[in-house]
């Protein structure tokens, strides 16, 4: 069994802060000199009160009047909210609030789908509403690669029992509509499955196990003709 990676392992410690009062060119200044795409902004007392990201910073008057427009084309003018955030100085005046935090102790795949479901880049770690990191997409591909995969007991006999538990609990594929055979370590997949795209993910669920160019797919479609395998796999 995998083990499950946390908040804790793969946060960024070193957090670059800017409090509400300070300008937002000393704010796009640390993001330039630093190349981060944002900063959480945090009070006197080191509470979270906000975030402040290069989205925020998009719709400014310094950049022309295109900038400025909403998506219906209407001017900032018309809006106090959108004026205020176009033309203040102030960080916390342009800043996003109401930000999207996570513990210490959340899963890393509870944080990337925090990411997908709320299309953000970055996700500040807190304990009582201090920051104690923050996670962003770099350290969640950082991850990846930190991952170890599961390890599975040696032989053909153990494998092939480890490839149909994959296929069963992952893609609800049980023995009965796929035949699996492994000789040497190669696995061969047989059978039919409803669509292309199962076919690919029961190869990919195969090779979770036995790693990839260890998988002869030999799977059809509906109700095309019975798997005759070539090569040395019986």
């Amino acid at each position: 069994m995998r083990s499950q990676m946390h908040a804790a392992d793969i946060m960024t410690r070193r957090v670059f802060t800017i409090s509400p009062e300070r300008s937002v060119r000393h704010a796009a200044r640390l993001m330039l000199d630093n190349r981060i795409s944002g900063l959480p902004v945090c009070d006197d007392d080191g509470n979270l009160v906000g975030l402040l990201s290069e989205g925020d910073l998009l719709r400014r008057s310094e950049l022309g009047s295109a900038a400025l427009r909403g998506a219906k084309g209407d001017r900032p003018q018309q809006d106090p909210e959108r004026y205020i955030k176009a033309h203040s100085w102030r960080v916390g005046d342009v800043m996003t609030t109401g930000a999207v935090t996570v513990n210490a102790d959340a899963s890393v795949d509870q944080i990337a789908a925090l990411m997908q479901t709320r299309s953000i880049k970055r996700v500040p770690v807190v304990q009582q509403n201090r920051m104690v990191g923050i996670v962003s997409r770099r350290d969640i591909l950082e991850a990846v690669l930190l991952a170890k995969p599961e390890r599975f007991a040696a032989g053909d006999e153990a494998i092939k029992r480890a490839v149909l538990a994959r296929l069963s609990s992952d893609l609800n594929l049980n023995e009965g509509a796929i035949e699996v055979r492994v000789e040497g370590g190669v696995v061969a997949l047989c059978g039919s499955v409803e669509s292309g795209v199962k076919r690919l993910a029961a190869r990919v669920a195969a090779e979770a196990v036995c790693g990839p160019g260890c998988v002869r797919n030999e799977l059809r479609v509906a109700n095309e003709a019975d798997c005759t395998p070539s090569g040395p796999v019986g």
